[in-house]
């Protein structure tokens, strides 16, 4: 498989740099480079990684895991038709998936969970992105039928993320 680079921005209310590094833990499960690097300012978090995970497999993972975290975010790969305006050393910084610079990157090495080791082949990818998604979906906080029909009415049920749609699918069964 080919790994890509990813430019991962999230727009919300981030109070600390620990929320920060919280929300890049999450992220770890999908990330194949050395190096996580992030930038965050009031309202927007910046992310550069490199994975082997397919781009629609890893935005149905995000929309899951950051469902009620943050009011959108864009996933997008890195291309060599980038424009990139910031300060040459936060640039310097994000750019270098390589190498450890500053107090905003994560050593994927130490920081990437061992807890999926033993349930899964190394070769078996759709296994692990199963376990990923189905660990991360006992976390997040589904949202209530009212919250569902509300955000229906209001813009469509095309706004529906996939994992609200399957939470509206579980809640017309029951």
């Amino acid at each position: 498989m080919i790994m890509k680079k990813y430019f991962l921005i999230l727009f919300g209310e981030f109070e600390s740099e620990e929320f920060c590094k919280d929300v890049a833990l999450t992220i770890a499960p999908l990330v194949d480079s050395p190096q996580l690097k992030f930038q965050h300012s009031n309202g927007g978090l910046l992310f550069h990684f490199a994975s082997e995970v397919d781009q629609v497999e890893m935005y149905e993972f995000l929309s899951i895991s950051f469902f009620g975290l943050v009011t959108s975010f864009i996933l997008t790969e890195n291309t060599d038709n980038l424009s990139l305006y910031m300060p040459e050393d936060a640039k310097t910084h994000l750019l270098d998936l390589e190498n450890a610079s500053g107090d905003i990157s994560i050593n994927m090495d130490l920081s990437k969970p061992n807890f999926f080791e033993d349930e899964f082949e190394e070769d078996d990818e759709d296994d692990f992105m199963a376990l990923v998604l189905n660990r991360v979906k006992d976390k997040v906080k589904k949202p209530s039928l009212d919250q569902l029909l509300e955000k229906v009415g209001n813009k469509g049920v095309e706004s529906l993320t996939p994992f609200e749609k399957d939470t509206l699918d579980a809640y017309s069964k029951n």
